[in-house]
Formats: structure tokens, sequence, C-alpha cells
């Protein structure tokens, strides 16, 4: 029997070199710059810009309009010292680009009432639901307790 002379690795350093790990790293360095700059422009959401990556040691800001990127031009040097101190010591500089037909993608965040309405189906109609109940007689446990749960609700 042949003995294996290679030992296990840690598995903090397999992953802490994978690419996954540095997309995670960059999500959570955009998402704190971006809280960063609700702080700064005194929002509450961004809803017109929003830091979308870090390129080359520059932060890229899409804004919807060209007017909110002027508004975020003029104030770039307080922006960049305001992450330099409180995120990104060594952030080289701010790109403020107008997002192409204004879109954006937007993080989406549940609230317990989105959560509720989400969750709510419709009612099933008598006609599905004799169906349902047909299909409940003639099957297996593993369907039935499926069919049970779906009629229940």
């Amino acid at each position: 029997m042949k003995r294996y002379s290679h030992k296990p690795e840690d598995l903090t350093k397999l992953f802490g070199q994978s690419s996954l790990a540095a997309m995670q790293q960059q999500y959570e360095l955009v998402s704190k710059l971006n809280t960063e700059l609700c702080h700064i422009l005194q929002l509450e959401q961004l809803s017109f810009c929003q830091v979308s990556s870090i390129k080359a040691g520059r932060a890229v800001i899409l804004c919807q309009s060209p007017g909110w990127a002027n508004r975020l031009k003029m104030q770039r040097d307080a922006i960049l010292d305001n992450f330099r101190q409180k995120i990104l010591p060594d952030l080289a500089g701010i790109d403020i680009e107008v997002s192409p037909h204004g879109q954006m993608a937007r993080p989406t965040t549940k609230t317990p009432a989105n959560a509720v309405a989400t969750a709510r189906q419709p009612n099933l109609s008598d006609k599905a639901r004799a169906a349902l109940e047909q299909a409940l007689e003639q099957s297996d446990d593993k369907v039935k307790q499926a069919l049970a749960r779906l009629l229940a609700r």
C-alpha cells in the first residue's frame, strides 16, 4: 500500500488565494465606499449614483444623469479625501461616469412587507384544488406529503 507524502493544507490558506475571496473583498470594499458616499452626500440611500467598482486603484462612480455627474465632479476632492481617510488610504483617484441610458443596478433589499408579499401565493381555484386532491389519493408517500402541504396553503 502506497503512503501519501502530501500533507493537508489549511483551508483558510486555500480559500484566501481564490478569485472568489478577491471578489468578496472587492464587494465589501465597494459596499463600504457606497455607505461612505451616502454619508458624504447626506442621503439616506443612493438613488442617483453608486460606486460600481475599483479599477487600477481608482474608484468608479456611476451616475444616472450628466447633471448628477457634474455635481459629484464638483465634490470629487472632498469625496476622495473622505474615502482615503476612512476606508482606502491608497486610493489613487475617482472616475465619475454617466451610466448608459441612465440605468444602474441597485442592490435589492427586502423589507418585511415585501417579504410577506412575495411569500404569499394566490389561492387555488376550486378546479385546481379538486385535481390536486385527486392526485393526492393516487400518489405515494413523498408526493402525498408535498401535495398535502400545497393544499394546506
